[in-house]
């Protein structure tokens, strides 16, 4: 269905790619990865036939349907703002010929929470002859989805190495001490709450995921958390209180949406010293091999980490406690993310919550 070969793309003086060879048979689900600037998103350009390559040779047997992680189709006769990405995404592949459509997804799951990135897994793997060319980094998703991979440009990155200040001592009963205690805390937005009566206590070590489908209210919850620490005070809640023990030391690193603005909050990581960190989406604006450095990095920091992702894999790999943080409260369980998902008790405790 899609046949490439020798294609070699020159933008300027600067080769994206060249030399590049493959094939992509009927109900082939297929994944695009590569480092930043590896051509992932220009690739599905060319077989879209929004560019056209300096040379090589590229044929396609069907229609080409072009799915973005921001614009799924030309919604005119709808009100976007009143759609969600994933009611967007449901519009634009209604109704799909598995056997004449090949479809071209970039980057889908960069706007979907977990709910919505099940249901475009289950659509895919029920779709069994919709050809399907997928540029994503993520890896949960590409390895429920895809058979194969395509490798662009390198797989090397450079190590993210973090440094950690100095721990803070066993207590003199032996226990792991506590270095964040946070009790009751309410914070609303146009008269509603985006969290209520959140409280718990973290032990050093703990790797914390914030999780759920509260969008805001996690990521105000980490800032508040740094604002917290900063200020000394319970960061702008109406009530409630926040209390790091001393000798801890925070690094905040809110989201960005930039790969460049990553280097920078990755730089300020690197040169300075920190035992407890708290990370607003670190991997958004990554691509694949800087994701698995990250995570290998953080993986092995031996201080404290509360953070927020959309990466499954991600989540799985580095945490070891993970909290939902709902409108009403939050469910914490010291558990692998996996664990956490499929956990009746949790479950129930989630539902009731929202």
């Amino acid at each position: 269905m899609i046949s490439v070969k020798d294609l070699e793309l020159m933008l300027g003086k600067r080769e994206i790619f060249s030399g590049l060879n493959f094939e992509i048979a009927r109900g082939e689900k297929v994944g695009i990865i590569g480092g930043e600037g590896a051509g992932k998103s220009t690739l599905l350009d060319i077989l879209a036939k929004r560019i056209l390559p300096t040379a090589g040779d590229v044929k396609i047997f069907g229609e080409v349907l072009s799915v973005d992680g921001s614009v799924y189709a030309d919604f005119s006769d709808l009100r976007k703002a009143e759609m969600s990405s994933i009611e967007k995404l449901k519009r634009a592949l209604r109704g799909l010929d598995d056997d004449e459509i090949i479809l071209l997804l970039d980057e889908p799951t960069k706007n979907l929470n977990t709910d919505g990135i099940e249901w475009l897994i289950n659509f895919l793997n029920e779709h069994k002859n919709l050809t399907s060319v997928i540029a994503c980094s993520d890896r949960y998703f590409l390895q429920e989805t895809c058979t194969r991979t395509i490798q662009l440009g390198s797989e090397k990155s450079e190590p993210i190495k973090i440094d950690c200040a100095k721990l803070l001592p066993p207590t003199p009963s032996g226990a792991v001490p506590i270095v964040l205690e946070v009790d009751d805390l309410l914070k609303v937005r146009d008269g509603e709450p985006l969290f209520k009566d959140v409280g718990f206590t973290i032990r050093q070590g703990q790797k914390v995921a914030f999780v759920g489908k509260n969008e805001i209210g996690k990521s105000k919850l980490l800032k508040t958390l740094a604002t917290a620490y900063q200020n000394h005070d319970a960061g702008g809640c109406l009530r409630g209180e926040i209390n790091f023990s001393d000798g801890v030391k925070v690094f905040y690193m809110p989201r960005v949406y930039t790969g460049t603005a990553a280097k920078v909050e990755f730089d300020k990581l690197a040169f300075g010293t920190a035992n407890f960190l708290l990370l607003d989406n670190p991997t958004a604006c990554l691509d694949l091999p800087t994701i698995e450095a990250l995570e290998k990095s953080l993986v092995e920091f031996p201080g404290t980490i509360i953070f927020l992702d959309e990466d499954r894999a991600f989540i799985q790999a580095i945490a070891n406690r993970i909290m939902d943080i709902t409108p009403q409260g939050t469910v914490d369980r010291i558990s692998t993310y996996e664990d956490f998902l499929t956990n009746e008790t949790v479950k129930l405790q989630i539902k009731e919550k929202y």
